[in-house]
């Protein structure tokens, strides 16, 4: 017990006080912010290099009226002979419109230097050209059918609404007790935690592999086990790369946690600063944010934080258990790095399995599918995460976890049966039915 504590400690520390550990672990939430802000960032950036002004040459004198000059374009109006303006211009475009659309839709025409112009800006002038043609038509109809204006501008305006009917879900359970859905939160976060899940399994995993390969390779291996059980070495070594695990998880949480503080204080006195807008457009705006947000806030809120926090521990600690333990297994037989990733092949298909498996079960968490994966002790510390921010009979999560806990300490010792030899074995590329054989050596 000594010896194993000593490993623990060991493979602790010589992680955590590494340069490279304590950078990831500072900068991976920035990092995720940043990709997450990136695409807003590159679109501005390129919106430097795109049509600013668009000139327009109204044959009909239809259409020119109805385009609105905003803070990204421009809409000028030129004749024929003013056209010239836009090829020396940069940044510029020309819209030619030189029929009726409503007898020929193809006789507007847009002219720029780009391969491919901003869908924004092709797309808004579709949609105006569009309307206008619209409108035109009903008006011609509302002419010959002797139809009052008034009542076709009421149906329009009907048309043009844009509120939507929201359906509530609700929930019977056994007792007959309703209960409000969820709804896409829960959705959402569970597919973020099947993520998570996977990679902290797969990444903390493939770190006990590399030690065992690299203790192997260099021969320091022969003397750790001289005082040291073989057995103590790998759970060692697979405890103390979990307790980094964990300890890396913790420290995002926290930094995690106080960026969204900040964000929020920071957008709080945005809105203090915003305070003297005009009354009726804050009134909106803050109608508009409470519209979508509530929802989305409601079913986040509703979540149990506490079982999903219950359930992320026991199923990041059984299945990291069950998946290290195959990995320090298959790098115990290998000469090299290029050899163990060879040997870890079936391991990484199972969880690639399980990651799609528990995306897939997003769709329908109470699904067949998403049961019976969440029992399968290779498939449930990824698939359980989809469901753990739903319902779930404690029935399930009973037999969930003591059938992965029970497979758990049975691939420990089927795997310290055969890492025992593998760490000894050199220069013998070995396969899958030879590390079998070494499970019956005493």
């Amino acid at each position: 017990m000594k010896a194993l504590k000593l490993i623990i400690a060991r493979e602790f520390s010589s992680r955590v006080k590494t340069k490279t550990f304590i950078l990831t672990t500072l900068l991976t939430p920035f990092l995720f912010a940043a990709v997450v802000a990136l695409p807003t960032i590159l679109m501005t950036l390129s919106d430097n290099d795109n049509i600013k002004k668009v000139y327009v040459i109204d044959d009909t004198g239809l259409y020119s009226n109805l385009f609105e000059s905003s803070k990204n374009y421009e809409f000028v109006q030129v004749s024929a002979s003013g056209s010239s303006a836009a090829n020396k211009e940069k940044n510029t475009a020309l819209l030619q419109i030189s029929g009726d659309l409503s007898r020929d839709p193809n006789a507007a025409t847009f002219f720029s230097e780009k391969q491919q112009p901003p869908r924004e800006l092709t797309a808004y002038i579709n949609d105006v050209l569009t309307e206008a043609v619209r409108n035109g038509k009903i008006d011609s109809f509302t002419a010959e059918s002797h139809i009052k204006p008034q009542v076709v501008a009421g149906l329009q305006q009907i048309l043009k609404s844009k509120n939507k009917i929201r359906v509530s879900t609700i929930r019977w359970d056994e007792t007959g007790k309703e209960t409000e859905t969820l709804g896409e939160a829960a959705s959402i976060t569970g597919m973020a935690l099947t993520f998570c899940m996977f990679f902290f399994i797969m990444m903390y995993g493939s770190m006990v592999m590399q030690s065992v390969v690299e203790e192997k390779s260099n021969r320091i291996i022969e003397v750790i086990v001289s005082s040291v059980r073989p057995f103590d070495l790998m759970m060692g070594k697979t405890i103390g790369v979990g307790l980094v695990g964990l300890f890396q998880l913790v420290a995002w949480l926290v930094i995690g946690g106080g960026a969204m503080i900040a964000v929020q204080m920071y957008f709080d006195f945005n809105a203090d600063m915003s305070a003297s807008m005009d009354a009726q457009q804050t009134a909106a705006l803050m109608e508009h944010a409470n519209i979508s947000l509530n929802s989305s806030l409601n079913g986040f809120f509703g979540i149990d934080w506490v079982q999903v926090a219950i359930c992320f521990v026991l199923y990041f600690t059984g299945g990291y258990l069950l998946f290290a333990s195959l990995f320090a297994m298959f790098g115990s037989g290998a000469n090299d790095s290029q050899e163990a990733q060879q040997l870890i092949m079936p391991v990484t298909v199972i969880l690639m399995v399980a990651f799609y498996t528990g995306f897939a079960a997003a769709r329908n968490p109470e699904g067949a599918m998403a049961f019976w994966c969440s029992l399968i002790p290779f498939t449930s510390p990824v698939v359980m995460m989809v469901r753990a921010p739903f319902e779930i009979p404690v029935w399930e999560l009973v037999l969930s976890v003591t059938l992965l806990f029970a497979t758990a300490v049975l691939m420990v010792k089927l795997a310290a049966r055969i890492y025992r030899v593998g760490i000894l074995m050199y220069g013998k590329k070995v396969s899958f039915m030879e590390m079998l054989k070494w499970l019956r050596y005493k």
